[in-house]
């Protein structure tokens, strides 16, 4: 057991970095946006829209008007330092803090319980399916499963300074963790006054930093989508009924419904359903719908815990707890696998704590256990994935750039369609357009819509980005990119790019006066 660390390192490490830049399949404007502004701080010291590095741990990157915490741009200038603007470049350092992380579960695991957990907290992580997948991606949510438990880690192990340094970033890697992370240093405080040092009120003011942005209140339950318009007709519908409008008030008002959709969400994380069958409820993090984001043989050992009840440290419970209030805070369809990640860590040692305490004669079942569902999955995810998540990671930029290069300078006139979602960004991306004279071009761009591509008629250059109208006549050639929707079935085309499934998914089409 002593060297299950070193094979946990090393399973990890090919199970995150095999095949980095070809899976997942596809690749988002989100990650194109944090390679991209790597590539312009890196240039100019400033981001896309022109804002200096330093103010950014106050303003965030306003990207697409999502404002995105600016870590994870950060931390990918140096693979694109080195490796130049590729897809390989911005994904690395989320799988190389992946790996990270399986040592930074161990160490915690260790401190709360014993270094047998710890080694076996380690192995969990790095054949974990939830982690690996969210490992492959640029995806900034993954950072926290790095970052909250090393923090967590040199809290207990008495280094105050390093404990603040670590939660602080966790505060600028996702939203998730920002907004957890207050609650985490409340627990801190109430189970570990002893410990806690004045340096640690550092993480909590960063934490507090923008945390009503636009984005945190534009995904919040506390924003519906429907403008409360779910309350009203429940409140109609009691009336209509009979029921006075003083008591109808009472059951159907914006706290009540909030607070059972917070109720609803919230459970969801914990369901069979989230963790063991169906998983992800989106694809677009890289996260293969359809399967679970822990493994079936996690089920009963989960329960056997449950059942067992050995003496657990009071900080895991509570960690495990909270950790789930960010994803039930945001509206959307649920079962947001990244938003949640930062339950994993906590999972994980739990898992591990079951295993330490089963009768020996069932180990090699629960390994043999094991060893089947990981080789099911990285099956699964290797061969298969390709097929399920490619229209939602926005394949096909990646094969389109280059052919699309080779001859558009014969056109004045290139429309990309805004169907296919933001796609500026991946235009500067594979092209490596001048961060300089992006930054003049996003100075004419308008600030007051919630995401860039709902606006029509922005351009870089010569590229506009909108709603391509190919049926209209034009006065000089015009070459249009969009989705196959954007076309009538007849709308003659130059090419296609194909999704794994062969389905069309981009289409590139011309247009003479």
């Amino acid at each position: 057991m002593r060297h299950l660390l070193i094979v946990a390192l090393v399973i990890g490490s090919l199970a995150r970095l095999l095949w980095l830049a070809r899976l997942p399949a596809g690749f988002t404007p989100d990650e194109a946006a944090f390679g991209y502004n790597a590539y312009s701080l890196l240039q100019t010291g400033r981001d896309e829209w022109g804002t200096p590095w330093w103010q950014l741990f106050f303003t965030n990157l306003r990207s697409f008007g999502d404002y995105k915490l600016p870590l994870y741009a950060f931390l990918a200038i140096p693979s694109v330092k080195i490796l130049g603007l590729t897809e390989f470049a911005v994904r690395l350092p989320n799988a190389i803090f992946g790996i990270l992380a399986i040592a930074a579960v161990y160490l915690l695991a260790k401190k709360l319980i014993n270094w047998q957990t710890g080694q076996l907290a380690a192995l969990l992580m790095a054949i974990n399916p939830w982690h690996i997948q969210m490992s492959r991606g640029a995806f900034e949510a993954n950072l926290a499963t790095f970052l909250l438990p090393l923090g967590l880690y040199f809290f207990l192990d008495s280094h105050p300074m390093l404990s603040a340094l670590f939660l602080t970033a966790a505060a600028y890697s996702y939203h998730s963790a920002r907004l957890i992370l207050p609650l985490i240093l409340v627990v801190l405080f109430v189970y570990f006054r002893d410990k806690f040092k004045p340096v640690l009120i550092i993480p909590l003011v960063v934490s507090l930093i923008g945390l009503v942005s636009a984005r945190v209140a534009d995904v919040s339950i506390f924003s519906p989508t429907d403008n409360w318009l779910g309350v009203a007709t429940r409140r109609f519908e009691a009336r209509a009924q009979g029921l006075p409008d003083v008591f109808a008030r009472v059951f159907s008002n914006k706290l009540v419904y909030s607070f059972s959709i917070l109720a609803q969400n919230y459970i969801s994380y914990f369901s069979p359903n989230f963790l063991f069958t169906s998983g992800a409820g989106e694809p677009f993090y890289g996260m293969s719908p359809g399967r679970g984001v822990l493994y079936l043989i996690e089920l009963p050992l989960l329960a056997y815990l449950i059942i067992r009840r050995p003496k657990i440290s009071p900080l895991l419970i509570a960690l495990l707890l909270l950790a789930p209030l960010p994803a039930a805070l945001a509206k959307g369809p649920g079962a947001a696998a990244n938003r949640a990640v930062i339950m994993l860590p906590w999972l994980i040692i739990l898992l591990a704590t079951a295993i330490t305490h089963l009768p020996r004669r069932w180990l090699v079942l629960v390994f043999g256990a094991y060893v089947i569902s990981f080789v099911f999955f990285a099956e699964d995810y290797f061969y298969h994935s390709p097929y399920v998540i490619a229209p939602s990671m926005s394949y096909g930029w990646r094969e389109l750039m280059p052919r699309l290069q080779a001859f558009s300078d014969r056109f004045s006139d290139v429309r990309f369609s805004r169907s296919l979602s933001e796609p500026h960004i991946f235009v500067a991306f594979y092209t490596k357009f001048d961060p300089q004279e992006y930054q003049k071009a996003s100075q004419n761009w308008p600030r007051n819509v919630k995401f860039l591509d709902q606006f029509d008629g922005y351009y870089l250059g010569k590229y506009r980005f909108g709603v391509i109208y190919p049926q209209d006549s034009v006065s000089i050639p015009t070459l249009y990119i969009g989705k196959p929707e954007d076309f009538s079935p007849d709308f003659p085309e130059y090419f296609h790019i194909d999704y794994p499934s062969s389905r069309p998914a981009i289409k590139v089409a011309q247009k003479l006066p």
